[in-house]
This record gives C-alpha cells, structure tokens and sequence, in this order.
C-alpha cells in the first residue's frame, strides 16, 4: 500500500482529570473558556482541545494558544 500521508487522530477525551474542583468543565470533562480563552479564574487561561468547543484540528489548537498567549501578557501588562 502506497501512502503519501497520514492524518493522526488520538480521540475527543480531554485530559482534565485533576481539574474538576478547581476549574469549571461541562458534563463532557472540557475546561469552560470565553473568547479570549480565560476560565472563570483571573490569570488562568486553558487552549486546545482540553477546552470545550466544536472543532478539534491542530490550526484549531494552534490558534487557541496564540489567542490565550496573547490575552495572558494582556493579564500582566495590567
């Protein structure tokens, strides 16, 4: 069999464990964030596909943790 790619896929289940009495996750064990990537914690921002949201692709999760870098040096400058 001639392959010229591979797309690798390791499942939906967020590693979250450990996190269920300190930050807010939904029934499906994802950290809850708003658009900026921040958790109901001030300073504690989650990205990635720990968090809750429709699409899981590594852009996706790329994107989420420039978003969430970029709003945790917000958090600081202020």
């Amino acid at each position: 069999m001639q392959i010229d790619g591979v797309f690798v896929f390791i499942g939906y289940v967020p590693n979250s464990d450990g996190l269920e009495n300190i930050l807010k996750l939904n029934d499906n064990k994802e950290i809850i964030v708003d658009s900026e990537m921040k958790t109901e914690i001030p300073g504690v921002f989650a990205a990635g596909d720990s968090i809750a949201k429709k699409y899981r692709q590594i852009t996706t999760a790329v994107a989420d943790g420039t978003i969430a870098a970029l709003s945790a040096a917000e958090y600081l400058r202020n």
